[in-house]
């Protein structure tokens, strides 16, 4: 009897034969497209080979469908931890600890933090392959041949990680068909005049030093290359409100154009309103999905307005009240009386928050 192809896989992933996997995951992905194991496994997979991109996506999508899981916790925590990103690496250790409280590899990851985790640090141990003991495990693998196997990709890992790190900052690409970035490299008579000159004829929101410009400069072009355009979209509105260079604007400003409109199963880094409340300049333009329960609708001939009651989907509590506007037709069909969850995009309306709607989901009503 024919094994079903998840099952191959895993047994190929165990053996540490991670492209098989990814080629034979990659295959099946319309019959396995609403499976949590196939996404955590093909997110796995890609996380070992160094393809963080495609290991986000997964890991994403696996989280649409089961968000309390330990191994996919693991794998979301290791992609912020290789990044340096170690503040969102801990939360997702202490979701781990809150479930597992003897789980050992987020023990040690947290440990490692506190007494190791410098940028310097995690780039050597990504340099190394020591990363992975943070990774999600994978079982014992006691067949020779397959260590050897091991070795090969460990280099492959290796070059990999390299060539992210060489090109860290000049336009750096990640597995997959992200742009190139090369033309938005700084040349080096823009690195040396960072700031504004002459303050008095604009309005700056952030006033920031010239490492902090760089800093946010090379970030937004960092989360872009790792499919992480809500995070890339902060940095550059945070650019774009400063006193940074009108050059360094332009180019930060020109990001923009390549940034993709995600779905429901593709979006990443999804600010809740409290955060956005307290600056929605710092948002603009970022997607988001948030729930609740919509008032005042208002259909129009080619649009759709109402009310997003955000956080009020169970009827206990109003996070806030936020407009929102769907144009153009299709319009979207929403019942009042039951929960909403809306995709939709960041803006501002006469001073204040506003949405505009792109996709909307509903649960089937209960009896």
């Amino acid at each position: 009897m024919t094994k079903p192809t998840i099952d191959i896989a895993r047994a190929l992933v165990q053996k540490r034969k991670f492209a098989d996997a990814i080629d034979l995951l990659e295959d099946s992905r319309e019959i396995y497209r609403e499976s949590f194991e196939y996404y955590l496994l093909f997110g796995t997979a890609c996380l070992y080979v160094g393809d963080t991109g495609t290991a986000n996506q997964n890991f994403q999508k696996a989280r649409h469908i089961k968000i309390k899981d330990t191994r996919l916790l693991l794998g979301q925590a290791a992609l912020f931890l290789r990044r340096g990103d170690t503040d969102l690496a801990i939360q997702y250790y202490l979701d781990v600890l809150d479930i597992e409280p003897q789980n050992k590899i987020a023990k040690s990851a947290m440990e490692f933090i506190r007494t190791q985790g410098n940028y310097e640090t995690i780039v050597r141990w990504v340099d190394s392959g020591k990363i992975e003991k943070f990774y999600p495990p994978l079982g014992r693998n006691m067949n020779e041949l397959v260590r050897i196997l091991v070795s090969a990709a460990a280099g492959v890992v290796l070059a990999l990680i390299l060539l992210n790190f060489m090109n860290l900052g000049t336009g750096r690409r990640q597995a997959g068909n992200r742009a190139d970035l090369s033309e938005l490299t700084l040349t080096a008579e823009e690195q040396q005049n960072v700031l504004e000159t002459d303050l008095s004829g604009g309005v700056y929101r952030y006033i920031l030093t010239d490492k902090q410009i760089m800093q946010a400069y090379d970030d937004a072009r960092m989360y872009f290359q790792d499919y992480r355009d809500n995070m890339a979209r902060v940095e550059v509105n945070r650019i774009l409100n400063s006193n940074a260079s009108s050059s360094i604007k332009k180019k930060a400003d020109l990001l923009l154009s390549y940034f993709e409109e995600p779905t429901f199963d593709t979006i990443t880094d999804n600010f809740p309103y409290q955060d956005v409340a307290q600056d929605p300049v710092l948002y603009v333009g970022c997607w988001v999905v948030w729930s609740g329960r919509i008032s005042n609708a208002s259909p129009m001939e080619d649009s759709f307005k109402c009310d997003l009651l955000v956080g009020y989907e169970n009827l206990d509590h109003v996070d806030g009240i936020v407009p929102v506007l769907f144009t153009p037709s299709p319009k979207p069909e929403i019942e009042g009386g039951r929960p909403v969850k809306i995709l939709s995009r960041i803006g501002i309306e006469n001073g204040k928050l506003s949405l505009i709607g792109r996709t909307v989901y509903q649960p089937v009503q209960k009896d």
